[in-house]
């Protein structure tokens, strides 16, 4: 049970810090620092865009996505209807995240882009994931406790610590690999 607890505890940890991530970045949107005394900060815009970026990667390696979820989805067909609406939302974020995408390349390359509107999709973007991210906490933590064994959450906490110090270097490399370097654009990929 000390497994499951600790498990259940540092899924949490990554609750909290995606929560405040994304909190941070809708705060960052509505304080209108896209703009300037010169128009648009399109400089201010990419950043902004390559934060929503890290911040969908950052979800997606999440651990409960990239163990409990899929030992949830191999124990039983009992959580399909969750896991369904966790896909859709997934589903829903990731089309919200191309459109802004195909907007932010839009901008950049100086055609006609409601910024207005970009802007609006980025923090639904964000409403989106604080959405997927209460689901999980108040539907999904709860059936991942009763579900799982002990000994499922013994061999989850071990593949979560086999590969946090690879995830970790991974996730430090791609983060200050985006963005601006040296004045030249760069696009980020969307999956």
């Amino acid at each position: 049970m000390q497994t499951n607890g600790y498990s259940i505890v540092a899924l949490s940890s990554e609750q909290q810090n995606a929560r405040s991530i994304l909190g941070k970045l809708v705060q960052c949107l509505h304080n209108s620092a896209w703009t300037s005394d010169e128009g648009i900060d399109l400089d201010w815009l990419e950043a902004a865009f390559h934060k929503l970026v890290m911040i969908d990667r950052y979800c997606h390696a999440r651990k409960i996505e990239r163990y409990v979820i899929p030992a949830i989805r191999n124990a039983s067909t009992d959580t399909d209807a969750l896991l369904e609406k966790l896909d859709a939302l997934n589903v829903e974020a990731l089309r919200i995240l191309r459109f802004a995408y195909e907007r932010m390349q839009c901008a950049m390359e100086g055609g006609d882009v409601d910024l207005e509107m970009l802007i609006a999709t980025m923090e639904v973007y964000c409403l989106r994931m604080l959405e997927r991210l209460a689901l999980e906490e108040e539907e999904l933590f709860p059936v991942a406790s009763r579900m799982l064994s002990n000994e499922e959450w013994f061999r989850l906490a071990a593949r979560c610590l086999s590969d946090a110090g690879a995830r970790h270097d991974a996730c430090r490399q791609s983060c200050s690999a985006g963005g601006r370097a040296h004045g030249r654009r760069r696009y980020y990929y969307v999956h």
